[in-house]
């Protein structure tokens, strides 16, 4: 008996190395573009292979849901036993898969058929059926592939005469393909849903500007937490270095969408604290400024000699994304903890000035003044609305809060700024606890995401 196990799992480890990992990788890629296209994807099988076609389901809808974004658009066609039941005895057993897919695919949707003998004679017309009907086929067979392989669109042929094999190879293969979609998937545009918007939309739309549509000033956070810490290290220099920047961290983020002097009045703060004396919070402003300026000088210079950079230095896909709100007849308002006459300037230079029709407001040195706060407010009493008709984008605590308190839809942007794609997982987490309705890591799907917020 051990020699017996030993030569199986001999044969299946040769089979498996003998199996065509580009073809897998063909097939995952394809498996990925039918979720981009928002197409189904079904599945089906007969005995061992039924068991493989639900089981490749559940990887797709649960094993691939990346951060709790959304999974796969899959269904096991043998799965609902009262379905197939009802359809063998009233039809017969070869129309089980068939009927379904009449019922549910269309064009554009996939079919994944397993088989090992790949003679079944359900599987043969469920495959005969989609292909009339313009669904793309991909079998997983064994053996020569039997009839099923001439009939597919691809067709994966396990290397190996033994079911037992070639149902286990069968496995292997849709795990080797869940791994490599989950990482497709960490990068790939999607949205996390907490709560979903209202039916009908929104009519108006804030956004923040720095982080959220703007580049420009990506890793501010890196000159004014060095800065900070800096600052606070000088009137305390016997504290943690680690346990000072893990404060001044916590209260740049927590402050973050809010003018800038409001960070800096908590540094004065945390001086005081610490038995120093503070400078007037506009002189850490200043100072702060300064630092900055000198970092992102050469973006803006780029963008002075070439407009047509500008891409460049937004959030992927902003522009599309702020162009398709627009025809939605949606009022834009931008709105931003950055000092007024930059945003103002840098939203020229980036070519997205022109989409606020509701006006672009940043922060000015006198701290109440142009806060999100009175934004909100003015647009609730100018257009005699409620909370509800407002939806925001933003990648800090103040304007997720800020509007949740009004009853509006607050989508977080945890956009890896640096990447330029995928979403910055440290970011994502603060901005859940935060509240935030959902998350998305940039607005590359335009549509999609105008469809999802309009309920369209």
């Amino acid at each position: 008996m051990s020699d017996t196990i030993k030569n199986y799992l001999g044969r299946l480890t040769q089979a498996l190395n003998a199996s065509d990992s580009g073809l897998l990788l063909d097939i995952s890629k394809k498996i990925v573009g039918t979720k981009k296209s928002g197409a189904r994807i079904f599945t089906c099988g007969n005995g061992g292979s039924a068991a493989t076609a639900s089981h490749f389901c559940n990887d797709l809808i649960k094993g691939c849901r990346i951060d709790n974004r959304m999974g796969f658009k899959a269904m096991a066609l043998n799965d609902p036993t009262p379905v197939v039941t009802c359809l063998a005895n009233d039809y017969g057993y070869d129309e089980i898969f068939k009927v379904q897919l009449q019922t549910h695919a269309k064009a554009g949707d996939l079919l994944i058929a397993f088989s090992g003998s790949g003679n079944s004679p359900n599987v043969i017309k469920a495959i005969e059926t989609a292909r009339q009907m313009g669904v793309f086929v991909i079998g997983f067979g064994g053996r020569d592939g039997g009839k099923m392989k001439p009939l597919c669109d691809v067709c994966m042929v396990a290397p190996t005469w033994s079911m037992e094999e070639l149902e286990d190879l069968h496995l292997c293969y849709c795990h080797a393909m869940i791994a490599c979609i989950r990482e497709e998937l960490a990068d790939t545009w999607d949205i996390e849903v907490v709560n979903y918007p209202k039916q009908g939309g929104y009519k108006y739309a804030l956004f923040d500007f720095d982080g959220t549509l703007s580049l420009l000033r990506e890793g501010w956070q890196d000159i004014m937490v060095p800065y900070f810490t800096e600052v606070m290290r000088e009137v305390s220099p016997k504290e943690d270095v680690a346990a000072i920047k893990e404060i001044v961290r916590e209260f740049v983020d927590t402050l973050t969408g809010k003018q800038t002097i409001f960070q800096c009045e908590r540094l004065a703060e945390e001086v005081q604290k610490r038995g120093g004396t503070a400078l007037e919070p506009l002189a850490y402003k200043a100072e702060y400024l300064r630092r900055l300026f000198e970092e992102i000088k050469g973006r803006h210079e780029i963008l002075k000699k070439d407009s047509n950079l500008a891409n460049d230095y937004l959030v992927p896909g902003a522009k599309a994304f702020l162009e398709g709100l627009k025809n939605k007849g949606v009022r834009l308002y931008l709105a931003s903890g950055t000092d007024e006459t930059d945003v103002l300037a840098e939203a020229e230079l980036l070519g997205v000035a022109r989409y606020f029709d509701g006006g672009i407001y940043g922060a000015k040195d006198s701290i109440k003044d142009c806060s999100k706060e009175i934004v909100i407010k003015k647009i609730l009493d100018e257009n005699n609305i409620s909370g509800q008709d407002l939806i925001s984008f933003g990648d800090g605590y103040v304007e997720v809060q800020l509007v949740k308190d009004i009853k509006g839809y607050a989508v977080a942007l945890a956009t890896d700024e640096k990447r330029r794609k995928g979403v910055d997982a440290w970011k994502r987490k603060r901005l859940l606890s935060a509240d935030a309705d959902a998350v998305i890591p940039d607005f590359c799907e335009a549509d999609k995401l105008i469809n999802f917020i309009m309920g369209e």
